[in-house]
Protein backbone atom coordinates (compact mmCIF):
# COMPACT_ATOMS: atom_id res chain seq x y z
CA UNK A 1 0.00 0.00 0.00
CA UNK A 2 1.15 3.10 -1.00
CA UNK A 3 1.45 6.13 2.00
CA UNK A 4 1.62 9.66 0.31
CA UNK A 5 4.90 11.34 1.51
CA UNK A 6 4.55 14.39 4.01
CA UNK A 7 7.09 17.09 3.98
CA UNK A 8 6.48 19.74 6.86
CA UNK A 9 7.55 23.15 6.73
CA UNK A 10 10.30 22.45 9.33
CA UNK A 11 12.05 19.92 6.83
CA UNK A 12 11.94 22.20 4.31
CA UNK A 13 13.10 25.30 6.55
CA UNK A 14 15.67 23.30 7.54
CA UNK A 15 16.60 22.25 3.95
CA UNK A 16 16.65 25.92 2.62
CA UNK A 17 19.13 26.62 5.92
CA UNK A 18 21.48 23.57 5.22
CA UNK A 19 21.83 24.91 1.50
CA UNK A 20 22.37 28.76 2.50
CA UNK A 21 24.96 27.45 4.84
CA UNK A 22 27.18 25.55 2.46
CA UNK A 23 26.71 28.47 -0.30
CA UNK A 24 28.00 30.72 2.85
CA UNK A 25 30.39 28.14 2.93
CA UNK A 26 31.83 28.02 -0.39
CA UNK A 27 31.67 31.88 -0.68
CA UNK A 28 34.27 31.89 2.56
CA UNK A 29 36.21 29.11 1.50
CA UNK A 30 39.52 31.44 1.70
CA UNK A 31 39.13 32.18 5.16
CA UNK A 32 37.92 28.61 6.65
CA UNK A 33 41.34 27.67 4.92
CA UNK A 34 43.25 30.08 6.80
CA UNK A 35 41.35 29.57 10.05
CA UNK A 36 42.53 25.48 9.78
CA UNK A 37 45.34 26.41 9.35
CA UNK A 38 45.21 28.67 12.60
CA UNK A 39 44.01 25.23 14.01
CA UNK A 40 46.74 23.35 13.23
CA UNK A 41 49.28 25.75 14.51
CA UNK A 42 47.49 25.65 18.17
CA UNK A 43 47.40 21.67 17.46
CA UNK A 44 51.45 21.79 17.46
CA UNK A 45 52.45 24.10 19.97
CA UNK A 46 48.78 24.02 22.91
CA UNK A 47 50.95 20.94 24.69
CA UNK A 48 53.98 23.10 25.06
CA UNK A 49 51.99 26.33 26.49
CA UNK A 50 49.77 23.81 28.43
CA UNK A 51 53.58 22.71 30.11
CA UNK A 52 54.48 26.26 30.65
CA UNK A 53 50.92 26.81 32.43
CA UNK A 54 52.05 24.35 34.64
CA UNK A 55 55.31 26.15 35.54
CA UNK A 56 53.35 29.41 36.43
CA UNK A 57 54.31 30.91 33.15
CA UNK A 58 51.46 32.90 31.68
CA UNK A 59 49.96 31.18 28.31
CA UNK A 60 50.09 34.54 26.17
CA UNK A 61 53.47 34.92 27.14
CA UNK A 62 54.26 31.36 26.23
CA UNK A 63 52.78 31.73 23.03
CA UNK A 64 54.57 35.04 22.26
CA UNK A 65 57.77 33.35 23.31
CA UNK A 66 57.05 29.96 21.09
CA UNK A 67 56.77 32.59 18.43
CA UNK A 68 60.52 34.24 18.48
CA UNK A 69 62.12 31.21 18.58
CA UNK A 70 60.09 30.39 15.27
CA UNK A 71 61.15 33.29 13.60
CA UNK A 72 64.63 33.34 14.94
CA UNK A 73 65.28 29.78 13.93
CA UNK A 74 63.74 30.50 10.26
CA UNK A 75 65.98 33.83 9.90
CA UNK A 76 69.04 31.99 11.22
CA UNK A 77 68.44 29.21 8.20
CA UNK A 78 67.97 31.91 5.50
CA UNK A 79 70.57 34.40 6.92
CA UNK A 80 72.94 30.78 6.00
CA UNK A 81 71.38 29.99 2.97
CA UNK A 82 70.38 32.50 1.23
CA UNK A 83 73.65 34.08 -0.13
CA UNK A 84 74.75 30.13 -1.31
CA UNK A 85 71.11 29.75 -2.81
CA UNK A 86 71.08 32.53 -4.51
CA UNK A 87 74.38 31.97 -6.15
CA UNK A 88 73.18 28.25 -6.94
CA UNK A 89 69.90 29.24 -8.88
CA UNK A 90 72.44 31.87 -10.75
CA UNK A 91 74.46 29.39 -12.07
CA UNK A 92 72.30 27.04 -12.93
CA UNK A 93 70.20 29.18 -15.11
CA UNK A 94 73.32 30.25 -16.62
CA UNK A 95 74.00 26.79 -17.40
CA UNK A 96 70.09 26.32 -18.43
CA UNK A 97 70.76 26.13 -22.18
CA UNK A 98 73.80 23.51 -22.05
CA UNK A 99 71.69 21.47 -19.66
CA UNK A 100 69.04 21.70 -22.50
CA UNK A 101 71.49 21.00 -25.04
CA UNK A 102 72.93 17.32 -23.16
CA UNK A 103 69.24 16.36 -22.25
CA UNK A 104 68.54 16.71 -26.06
CA UNK A 105 71.95 15.01 -26.95
CA UNK A 106 70.32 11.48 -25.30
CA UNK A 107 67.38 11.04 -27.16
CA UNK A 108 68.63 11.98 -31.16
CA UNK A 109 65.26 10.51 -32.24
CA UNK A 110 63.59 13.39 -30.51
CA UNK A 111 66.34 15.92 -31.99
CA UNK A 112 65.74 14.81 -34.99
CA UNK A 113 62.01 15.16 -34.56
CA UNK A 114 62.38 18.42 -33.47
CA UNK A 115 64.12 19.53 -36.59
CA UNK A 116 61.95 18.35 -39.04
CA UNK A 117 59.73 20.13 -37.17
CA UNK A 118 61.27 23.39 -36.69
CA UNK A 119 61.05 22.83 -32.92
CA UNK A 120 64.59 23.65 -32.34
CA UNK A 121 63.95 27.19 -31.86
CA UNK A 122 61.44 26.83 -29.92
CA UNK A 123 63.47 24.95 -27.54
CA UNK A 124 65.94 27.50 -27.92
CA UNK A 125 63.69 30.20 -26.69
CA UNK A 126 62.88 28.26 -24.13
CA UNK A 127 66.25 27.94 -22.96
CA UNK A 128 66.43 31.88 -23.03
CA UNK A 129 63.26 32.27 -21.06
CA UNK A 130 63.98 30.36 -18.24
CA UNK A 131 67.28 31.26 -18.01
CA UNK A 132 66.16 34.82 -17.31
CA UNK A 133 63.67 33.53 -15.04
CA UNK A 134 66.29 31.53 -13.05
CA UNK A 135 68.78 34.54 -12.72
CA UNK A 136 65.23 37.40 -11.67
CA UNK A 137 64.55 34.12 -9.03
CA UNK A 138 67.59 35.20 -6.56
CA UNK A 139 66.64 38.51 -6.64
CA UNK A 140 62.92 37.61 -5.57
CA UNK A 141 63.52 34.73 -3.48
CA UNK A 142 61.57 36.57 -0.68
CA UNK A 143 58.75 37.84 -2.74
CA UNK A 144 58.97 34.01 -3.83
CA UNK A 145 58.49 32.62 -0.60
CA UNK A 146 55.81 34.62 0.85
CA UNK A 147 53.60 34.04 -2.08
CA UNK A 148 53.94 30.36 -1.44
CA UNK A 149 52.26 30.85 1.86
CA UNK A 150 49.36 32.76 0.35
CA UNK A 151 50.84 36.65 1.49
CA UNK A 152 51.95 38.17 4.50
CA UNK A 153 48.82 39.17 5.36
CA UNK A 154 47.25 35.95 5.14
CA UNK A 155 50.36 34.76 7.37
CA UNK A 156 49.88 37.21 9.84
CA UNK A 157 46.30 36.16 10.26
CA UNK A 158 46.82 32.62 11.00
CA UNK A 159 49.77 33.55 13.71
CA UNK A 160 46.77 35.95 14.95
CA UNK A 161 44.10 33.92 15.17
CA UNK A 162 46.71 30.79 16.25
CA UNK A 163 47.56 33.41 19.48
CA UNK A 164 43.91 33.68 20.46
CA UNK A 165 43.21 30.20 20.23
CA UNK A 166 45.76 29.10 22.13
CA UNK A 167 45.66 32.14 24.70
CA UNK A 168 42.79 30.74 26.46
CA UNK A 169 42.93 26.83 27.64
CA UNK A 170 41.22 24.46 25.74
CA UNK A 171 40.11 27.39 23.51
CA UNK A 172 39.03 25.43 20.82
CA UNK A 173 37.61 22.75 22.40
CA UNK A 174 35.30 25.25 24.21
CA UNK A 175 34.55 26.98 20.98
CA UNK A 176 33.37 23.74 19.28
CA UNK A 177 31.45 22.10 21.90
CA UNK A 178 29.89 25.86 23.44
CA UNK A 179 28.46 25.47 19.39
CA UNK A 180 27.14 21.92 19.92
CA UNK A 181 23.58 20.74 21.02
CA UNK A 182 23.99 20.19 24.22
CA UNK A 183 23.75 16.82 24.57
CA UNK A 184 26.47 16.28 22.17
CA UNK A 185 28.51 18.72 23.88
CA UNK A 186 30.85 16.40 25.83
CA UNK A 187 31.57 14.09 22.86
CA UNK A 188 32.17 16.79 20.41
CA UNK A 189 35.19 18.12 22.97
CA UNK A 190 36.54 14.59 22.89
CA UNK A 191 36.46 14.66 19.25
CA UNK A 192 38.12 17.76 18.97
CA UNK A 193 40.66 16.79 21.68
CA UNK A 194 41.80 13.39 19.47
CA UNK A 195 41.43 15.89 16.25
CA UNK A 196 43.78 18.17 17.83
CA UNK A 197 46.23 15.45 19.14
CA UNK A 198 46.64 13.96 15.53
CA UNK A 199 46.75 17.42 13.92
CA UNK A 200 49.73 18.63 16.40
CA UNK A 201 51.67 15.64 15.84
CA UNK A 202 50.75 15.67 12.14
CA UNK A 203 52.70 18.91 11.89
CA UNK A 204 55.62 18.26 14.24
CA UNK A 205 56.07 15.41 12.55
CA UNK A 206 56.39 16.68 8.99
CA UNK A 207 58.42 19.62 10.07
CA UNK A 208 60.86 17.04 11.97
CA UNK A 209 61.11 14.46 8.10
CA UNK A 210 61.78 18.26 6.19
CA UNK A 211 64.61 18.63 7.60
CA UNK A 212 65.62 15.40 8.26
CA UNK A 213 65.21 14.61 5.34
CA UNK A 214 67.11 18.31 3.95
CA UNK A 215 69.84 17.30 6.33
CA UNK A 216 70.55 13.84 4.48
CA UNK A 217 70.45 14.96 0.55
CA UNK A 218 72.67 17.68 1.00
CA UNK A 219 75.07 15.70 3.10
CA UNK A 220 74.75 13.04 0.51
CA UNK A 221 74.78 15.46 -2.54
CA UNK A 222 78.14 17.07 -1.14
CA UNK A 223 79.73 13.99 -0.30
CA UNK A 224 78.94 12.80 -3.96
CA UNK A 225 79.71 16.05 -5.56
CA UNK A 226 76.59 16.60 -7.47
CA UNK A 227 75.59 20.07 -8.92
CA UNK A 228 73.43 22.19 -7.47
CA UNK A 229 73.31 20.46 -4.06
CA UNK A 230 71.68 23.31 -1.99
CA UNK A 231 69.44 23.27 -4.50
CA UNK A 232 68.17 19.90 -4.38
CA UNK A 233 67.95 19.52 -0.95
CA UNK A 234 65.94 22.07 -0.22
CA UNK A 235 63.63 20.81 -3.01
CA UNK A 236 63.55 17.25 -1.43
CA UNK A 237 62.73 18.97 2.01
CA UNK A 238 59.92 20.97 0.96
CA UNK A 239 58.12 18.46 -1.30
CA UNK A 240 58.29 15.88 1.87
CA UNK A 241 55.45 17.53 3.07
CA UNK A 242 53.44 16.19 -0.12
CA UNK A 243 53.32 12.08 1.25
CA UNK A 244 54.60 9.73 -1.17
CA UNK A 245 54.23 11.69 -4.80
CA UNK A 246 57.18 14.24 -3.02
CA UNK A 247 59.69 12.28 -3.02
CA UNK A 248 59.37 10.51 -5.78
CA UNK A 249 59.33 13.87 -7.97
CA UNK A 250 62.52 15.41 -5.87
CA UNK A 251 64.16 12.31 -6.66
CA UNK A 252 63.35 12.19 -10.51
CA UNK A 253 64.51 15.76 -11.08
CA UNK A 254 67.26 15.62 -8.54
CA UNK A 255 68.40 12.30 -10.73
CA UNK A 256 67.33 14.11 -14.53
CA UNK A 257 70.03 17.01 -13.36
CA UNK A 258 72.66 14.61 -12.41
CA UNK A 259 72.73 12.84 -15.22
CA UNK A 260 73.80 15.51 -17.01
CA UNK A 261 76.53 16.42 -15.88
CA UNK A 262 77.85 12.52 -15.84
CA UNK A 263 76.28 9.41 -15.72
CA UNK A 264 78.01 8.11 -12.74
CA UNK A 265 77.08 11.15 -11.01
CA UNK A 266 73.26 10.76 -11.92
CA UNK A 267 73.45 6.73 -10.68
CA UNK A 268 74.91 7.79 -7.45
CA UNK A 269 72.12 10.91 -6.76
CA UNK A 270 69.38 8.44 -7.92
CA UNK A 271 70.95 5.44 -5.40
CA UNK A 272 71.01 8.55 -2.53
CA UNK A 273 67.65 9.57 -3.08
CA UNK A 274 66.14 5.90 -2.98
CA UNK A 275 68.25 5.24 0.42
CA UNK A 276 67.14 8.24 1.84
CA UNK A 277 64.05 7.75 0.98
CA UNK A 278 64.10 4.26 2.28
CA UNK A 279 65.15 5.40 5.33
CA UNK A 280 62.35 8.08 5.77
CA UNK A 281 59.41 5.28 5.06
CA UNK A 282 60.67 2.37 7.23
CA UNK A 283 63.00 3.68 9.96
CA UNK A 284 62.69 7.58 10.38
CA UNK A 285 59.04 8.21 9.30
CA UNK A 286 58.03 5.59 11.81
CA UNK A 287 59.78 6.93 14.76
CA UNK A 288 58.89 10.48 14.36
CA UNK A 289 55.30 10.14 13.73
CA UNK A 290 54.28 6.97 15.51
CA UNK A 291 50.63 6.74 14.08
CA UNK A 292 50.32 10.33 14.18
CA UNK A 293 48.12 9.99 11.18
CA UNK A 294 47.38 6.03 10.48
CA UNK A 295 45.55 6.78 7.17
CA UNK A 296 45.65 4.20 4.34
CA UNK A 297 47.98 5.27 1.73
CA UNK A 298 45.59 5.48 -0.69
CA UNK A 299 42.76 7.92 1.10
CA UNK A 300 46.27 10.21 1.65
CA UNK A 301 47.08 9.96 -2.60
CA UNK A 302 43.49 11.01 -3.06
CA UNK A 303 43.08 13.41 -0.55
CA UNK A 304 46.42 14.97 -1.84
CA UNK A 305 44.72 15.44 -5.74
CA UNK A 306 41.77 16.41 -4.63
CA UNK A 307 43.93 19.11 -2.50
CA UNK A 308 45.78 19.49 -5.22
CA UNK A 309 41.96 20.25 -7.35
CA UNK A 310 40.28 22.12 -4.98
CA UNK A 311 43.00 24.36 -3.26
CA UNK A 312 46.07 24.02 -5.62
CA UNK A 313 49.60 24.05 -3.37
CA UNK A 314 48.04 25.07 -0.50
CA UNK A 315 45.30 22.44 -1.04
CA UNK A 316 48.08 19.54 -0.59
CA UNK A 317 49.40 21.51 1.81
CA UNK A 318 45.99 20.53 4.14
CA UNK A 319 44.61 17.83 2.66
CA UNK A 320 45.94 15.37 5.19
CA UNK A 321 45.02 16.69 8.12
CA UNK A 322 41.22 17.33 6.81
CA UNK A 323 41.15 14.16 6.06
CA UNK A 324 42.55 13.22 9.21
CA UNK A 325 39.80 14.90 10.68
CA UNK A 326 37.12 13.33 8.13
CA UNK A 327 38.32 9.97 9.09
CA UNK A 328 37.87 10.33 12.72
CA UNK A 329 34.15 11.79 12.29
CA UNK A 330 33.54 9.05 10.05
CA UNK A 331 34.93 6.34 12.38
CA UNK A 332 32.86 8.07 15.30
CA UNK A 333 29.66 7.54 13.02
CA UNK A 334 30.53 3.75 12.01
CA UNK A 335 31.18 3.06 15.29
CA UNK A 336 28.08 4.82 16.94
CA UNK A 337 25.72 3.78 14.55
CA UNK A 338 24.77 0.19 16.09
CA UNK A 339 24.38 1.54 19.02
CA UNK A 340 22.08 4.41 18.22
CA UNK A 341 19.91 2.45 15.82
CA UNK A 342 16.82 2.00 16.77
CA UNK A 343 14.62 -0.83 14.56
CA UNK A 344 10.97 -0.20 15.35
CA UNK A 345 8.07 -3.15 14.54
CA UNK A 346 4.62 -2.41 13.58
CA UNK A 347 2.15 -4.25 12.96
Amino acid sequence: MNRPVEISSGTILRTIFIILLLWFLYLIWDILILVFLALIIVSAIDPIVDWCQKKRIPRGLAVLAIYILAIAAVGTAISFLVTPLISEIRGLGENFPNLVTKFSGYFQGVQSYATSHNLQQQVSNFSGSMTDRFSQVGTNIFSGTISFIGGILSLLVVLSVAFYMSVEEKGVKKFFASIAPDEHGEYVAELVDRIQYKMGRWLLGQLALMVIIFAIDYAGLLAIGAPYALILAIMAGLLEIVPYVGPIVSAVVAASISFLHGPLTGVLVLALFAIAQQLEGYVIAPLVMKKAVGLNPVVVILAILIGAKLGGVLGVIISVPVATVISEVVKDLVTRAPKDQKIEMSD
